[in-house]
């Protein structure tokens, strides 16, 4: 299911899940541009253009399987940003795994916010899992900050934990309370941006 919405510039944000209709080009530049950045990614080396085919028809696989959740932001058919949501196995399958990637020209303009905002919303009615969570590395403060404005809580540290430029950096383990994010945090997002569709 596709949806629009309104920045606060005025820009149009289409969010969507991957189709298999993807160019394979435009999601190795995304995630090359975002690797020589040196952004807090796990991937830390450019990937080849038959890497990324192989990694993009796993993700649509997965997604037909109904084993994960991934979503697209584009602006004028451009690739912005993407996110996945994915439930554990066995004993861990009532906790659900988030990651987002944002491009560095829309970090800031509430791209994150929506995106993350409407894979929570998918992956409580898909799956209404016991837990919703992610991985931040403490450094990066402003994604931090995005998630704490979704109603994610720090309730770990894990010491050391991330690889990055031969150092290695503590990282958060948050959660997503549920409870105020399904009341205030929608009553803030539905204030803040307009939706189109």
């Amino acid at each position: 299911m596709k949806k629009h919405i309104l920045l606060k510039d005025g820009t149009i944000v289409c969010i969507e899940p991957v189709n298999g209709t993807e160019d394979f080009r435009e999601f190795q530049r995304f995630i090359n541009t975002l690797t020589r950045e040196g952004t807090y990614l796990l991937v830390d080396k450019p990937i080849t253009l038959k890497e990324e085919k192989q990694w993009l028809k796993t993700q649509v696989t997965e997604q037909r399987k109904g084993k994960q959740i991934y979503l697209k932001a584009l602006v004028d058919g451009r690739l912005i940003g993407n996110c996945f949501a994915k439930p554990g196995f066995g004993r861990n399958h009532g906790n659900v795994n988030l990651g987002i990637a944002i491009a560095k020209k829309w970090r800031g303009k509430g791209v994150g916010y929506i995106l993350l905002n409407e894979l929570i919303q998918r992956s409580e009615k898909k799956w209404h899992p016991k837990n919703i969570y992610l991985h931040v590395v403490s450094a990066n403060t402003k994604a931090c900050q995005l998630y704490e404005s979704l109603s994610f809580r720090k309730i770990a540290l894990l010491p050391q934990w991330f690889e990055y430029n031969k150092r290695y950096l503590d990282e958060y383990l948050l959660v997503l309370d549920k409870k105020v994010f399904f009341t205030e945090t929608q009553k803030k997002l539905k204030k803040t941006y307009l939706s189109r569709d």
